[in-house]
């Protein structure tokens, strides 16, 4: 079985489950805007993943340009955000990105980073937006997804984790062996 694994990550959490992938498959590794449609065609199976903005999922506009030409592909998609895992959240993002021809992709959601500091002038804005918002509240109001931004603020944090993976790469090496 051959694959490839397309990756659009902004602050490193999308890109640090892509390269572990990478290790755990054997697959290429590519980042997404860099991908030719005529070299992704030729792998059996194709992995597309990246952060979550808004709900929308970077790189997922090429999965729905090139879905034509990956019929008959094995795809699995992930995405990575800095909220844990969330039952509305995750819904919400499947029903904004794997819709239409899209809908039947398995999909998986992984925690991944925050680094305020790191962030380009727009996403710092917008986040410390926010967090003065969840500033005025209080905590036990919150829903479980708001927490981690409250509680990092200014601080670095990294909730990528290895094992989160496992269920993916299982699924893949079951379904194409």
């Amino acid at each position: 079985m051959s694959g490839i694994i397309l990756c659009q990550s902004k602050y490193g959490g999308s890109k640090k489950y892509a390269e572990w992938l990478a290790e755990d498959t054997g697959f290429t590794l590519t980042e997404t805007k860099k991908a030719e449609i005529a070299e992704v065609e030729k792998y059996d199976v194709i992995v597309l993943g990246g952060g979550v903005y808004a709900s929308s999922i970077s790189g997922i506009s090429f999965l729905k340009k090139n879905i034509g030409r990956l019929k008959g592909k094995k795809i699995y998609v992930f995405c990575c955000g800095a909220a844990p895992y969330d039952k509305e959240i995750v819904d919400s993002i499947v029903r904004k990105n794997l819709s239409g021809e899209l809908k039947d992709i398995p999909f998986y959601y992984y925690q991944g980073m925050w680094d305020l500091e790191g962030m380009n002038f727009t996403d710092k804005a917008m986040c410390k937006m926010y967090v003065k918002m969840l500033e005025k509240r209080d905590p036990a109001t919150m829903k479980p997804w708001e927490k981690p931004f409250y509680e990092a603020k200014n601080k670095k944090c990294d909730w990528t984790d290895r094992k989160n993976i496992a269920e993916l790469v299982e699924r893949i090496r079951e379904e194409n062996s």
